[in-house]
């Protein structure tokens, strides 16, 4: 894994995005509460750090950056693409936490070329991390297809299952609905599906051919097909990558990193959201989680400064300062103390003489 500092990240970030056609969008801190209070399922946490304006009005500070992008969307035809480097607030668990992310949002007229587009871009901004990496694709549009036998209520809890590989659980749920053993077998397929995107038209249309609509299939194979050829096995197919289909309407997909044990990259078709935010057209876009990616980032610098200086406590100031001007003279950041810190890295550590000689 070849690591980057934070500022190589924040620039390599900005120049793939501005290169690949997306601007940058800024927005405000905070959006009005109301935002939030109606599409709390979409959100990572449904806990909102709200206060009060000098209106009266409830505002929140922005828990999620899609929702805003979504809710301020202008364009009236074609497409827009956007990138975004922002920070949100979250309860992590233990109280709020500030955390920075970027991504890409593409809103409006997409078609299948801006939903390869948005893809290949999430496997290469994971590349530009490291070599070692996956990015794990679904079609909630088939999965959903693929449960019609099932009602909302019972097809939902199936999707949630399918995220968790309970293939029991799943088994248990069809068998109860009466579904077909024919419809069960091909159901049960699909949950255990996991190969390189490659490797996925063929299984796929074995699985589901002449089951699900032909059209969605055949697209979402293409997209397979052209991301296995550019990815090879890093990018793989894998029907436990879901959402809520309340919101979710496509693709979706997961990244993930060596060296983090959890994903640091999601995205997907946010159609759903689209209408429901009443905005013309379809969406797109992922979001990477940068606070997930600090066991693979270095600082800056290898020490915190480049020398330090340790001075008795007899010393005299002017012979202080004279020593530490005598270092600094040749290009270091020096720290002066009268002791060693133990949480601080030097390069080099001096300390003062009784004569006022400099001692390392």
């Amino acid at each position: 894994m070849s690591l980057l500092s934070q500022p190589e990240l924040r620039a390599a970030l900005r120049g793939f995005f501005e290169s690949s056609g997306y601007r940058r969008y800024k927005m405000s801190k905070f959006e009005e509460y109301d935002l939030y209070a109606g599409n709390k399922n979409f959100l990572m946490s449904e806990k909102v750090l709200t206060f009060t304006d000098t209106d009266g009005k409830l505002l929140a500070l922005k828990p999620d950056v899609t929702l805003s992008i979504i809710k301020n969307f202008r364009q009236t035809e074609g497409v827009e693409k956007l990138y975004y480097h922002e920070s949100v607030y979250r309860d992590g668990g233990h109280g709020f936490r500030e955390i920075e992310q970027a991504g890409v949002e593409c809103l409006g007229d997409v078609d299948e070329y801006a939903v390869c587009e948005v893809l290949s871009m999430a496997a290469q901004t994971l590349g530009l991390i490291g070599p070692r990496y996956e990015l794990d694709i679904s079609h909630l549009g088939i999965l959903s297809e693929a449960l019609s036998p099932l009602d909302d209520p019972e097809k939902a809890r199936v999707i949630e299952l399918f995220g968790g590989k309970n293939f029991g659980e799943i088994e248990n749920i069809l068998e109860q609905n009466g579904v077909s053993e024919d419809v069960k077998a091909r159901i049960l397929q699909l949950s255990r599906l996991d190969c390189p995107a490659a490797e996925a038209p063929k299984q796929l249309q074995d699985i589901l051919g002449g089951y699900v609509s032909w059209e969605r299939l055949q697209l979402f194979c293409d997209t397979c097909e052209i991301l296995g050829r550019k990815f090879g096995s890093k990018v793989r197919v894998d029907f436990s990558t879901v959402g809520d289909i309340s919101y979710y309407s496509g693709i979706i997909f997961r990244g993930y990193l060596s060296g983090v044990p959890q994903s640091v990259l999601s995205g997907g078709q946010y159609d759903q959201l689209m209408t429901k935010l009443q905005k013309r057209g379809r969406a797109i876009g992922f979001a990477m989680y940068l606070d997930l990616l600090e066991p693979l980032i270095i600082s800056s610098g290898e020490f915190d400064f480049d020398a330090l200086l340790v001075y008795p406590e007899e010393a005299k100031p002017a012979d202080i300062l004279s020593a530490a001007e005598k270092l600094r003279s040749r290009g270091l950041k020096v720290s002066v103390m009268p002791y060693e810190p133990a949480d601080m890295r030097f390069g080099e550590i001096y300390r003062l003489g009784k004569d006022g000689d400099l001692i390392g």
